[in-house]
């Protein structure tokens, strides 16, 4: 008997079979192998995140300039208090990765529960009224027109009124990826996000019996597609044939214990994912400031799509090596765990760097497949070319952070973070863009300034070893 409810061998215990070879075991064989076999399905996810972010921006880009202000001012609205969930989806991975390099099936498995029942309790009650009343509010701060909110209020919305299954997705994910499970998630995602452009599609323009329903059809097809999502990951989990397992008949009881590791590990994530994303909003706001006013807000949205690519990436190899990381700590290997943690920090800079050349040598053209629009065809290649400086320091930081984390360290990231990202970062480029005079390109010039040297600090930190020392599981 476990806390959790009867043994796995009991007669109301899902079946647990071969499937679960899925996962990979970060502890042995070769490193780099097992990083790049754990990653691949990571990158593959981000990439068809990508893929989404870039059909709802071409399509509503068909209506005009202003549904694409009012889609990234949105979505950074979302993406900002998205950033709660990392309390919960970083603590299950984390815990998840280290009770799997212990070979403790049960405790992984009972956690994964808890962050499903936290989550749940936080959408319901807190982010989704919250963000449904505070909705046109918000884009008043961040500077939006009418015509712009005539667009982005509603498709924020919607958005807000299906975040449980958004999030319910973070923290399924989240669960098989601490196991070591990255392919589970990859083809989940395959089927969400193909339905999710379709349903974009048809309520966007109205095809067929559907309603033309323009901005907020974007809106609609995602939640439909996440609710899809979240529904299957659940049924996925309740099987006992992946590499983790919820017990939907045992007690669902809080258990506070769990709770306690899971937000000490998750809350500076959050912390920090939600001041990186105030500090987005406030860069949004500063380019309201210039010259080119909401040109520069369409053309950052556009080229913020683009730039996906890489930035994804990082995620991506910033979620292997908390896996990698914490597994081998997990089993008290600290010596291949830094290994894991560098090697992971070079991939993510080397593969940013292929994405970036490859943008920024074509950035006009991959703008103008957006937008006609001359400005934000001008603005927008900036952006690209400006940018792509600062990128594989960009994705190697977000690899270090995500060492660090998987070593229990979640406070040195958040830290450097406050300093860099939400201080250093809008201050460089308010200073740069306003003061100076330089207008968008000094957004973007300060915006490298900060990446570069949060890199800079977490490389330092991460070198000094001392995560080595943490305890949590």
């Amino acid at each position: 008997m476990t806390e959790d409810g009867p043994t796995p061998n009991s007669a109301d215990s899902p079946k647990r079979s071969n499937v679960v070879a899925r996962r990979v075991d970060m502890t042995q064989g070769r490193l780099l192998v097992q990083i790049v076999y754990l990653s691949w399905p990571i990158v593959a996810g981000s990439l068809l995140q990508v893929a989404v972010g870039i059909a709802d921006i071409k399509m509503v880009g068909m209506i005009g300039p202003d549904p694409i202000a009012a889609v990234g001012m949105a979505r950074s609205v979302v993406f900002t208090l998205i950033a709660i969930v990392f309390a919960v989806s970083m603590g299950v991975q984390v815990l998840v990765a280290q009770f799997s390099g212990q070979g403790d099936r049960d405790s992984a498995d009972a956690t994964v529960k808890q962050g499903l029942i936290a989550i749940g309790l936080a959408s319901l009650l807190l982010i989704m009224p919250g963000g449904l009343v505070l909705s046109r509010w918000i884009m008043v701060r961040l500077g939006a027109t009418e015509s712009v909110m005539a667009h982005g209020v509603p498709y924020l919305q919607i958005l807000f009124g299906g975040i449980l299954f958004i999030m319910l997705s973070f923290v399924i994910t989240a669960a098989l990826q601490g196991a070591g499970d990255t392919l589970t998630p990859l083809l989940l995602l395959l089927v969400a996000n193909a339905l999710n452009i379709l349903l974009n599609y048809l309520f966007i323009f109205g095809v067929g019996p559907f309603p033309r329903l323009g901005v907020p059809g974007a809106g609609v097809g995602t939640v439909i597609s996440r609710f899809i999502a979240a529904l299957a990951g659940i049924i996925i989990l309740a099987s006992g044939r992946f590499a983790v397992t919820v017990y939907l008949r045992r007690s669902w009881a809080i258990r506070w214990e769990l709770w306690r590791k899971i937000f000490y590990v998750g809350i500076p994530a959050s912390i920090q994912g939600f001041t990186r994303n105030i500090a987005f909003m406030i860069i949004i706001n500063i380019l309201s400031l210039t010259a080119a006013g909401m040109y520069a807000i369409s053309a950052y949205t556009v080229a913020g799509q683009i730039r996906g690519v890489t930035i994804l990436v990082g995620l991506a190899l910033m979620a292997a090596a908390t896996t990698a990381v914490g597994q081998n700590v997990g089993a008290g290997d600290t010596q291949r765990a830094a290994a894991a943690g560098w090697l992971s920090a070079k991939l993510a800079a080397g593969l940013s760097i292929l994405a970036a050349i490859t943008y920024a040598s074509v950035a006009a053209w991959l703008i103008g497949f957006f937008s006609t629009d001359q400005q934000v065809i001008r603005i927008g290649t900036q952006a690209l070319i400006v940018l792509a400086v600062s990128e594989p320091f960009l994705t190697a930081g977000m690899s270090l952070s995500g060492s660090l984390r998987g070593a229990g360290d979640t406070y040195s990231p958040l830290y450097i973070s406050l300093v860099c990202t939400s201080i250093l970062g809008p201050l460089a480029c308010y200073v740069l863009a306003i003061v100076l005079g330089m207008g968008t390109m000094g957004v973007w010039i300060g915006f490298d300034i900060s990446v570069v040297a949060q890199f800079g600090v977490l490389a330092w930190k991460f070198n000094q070893g001392r995560w080595a020392q943490i305890r949590l599981t």
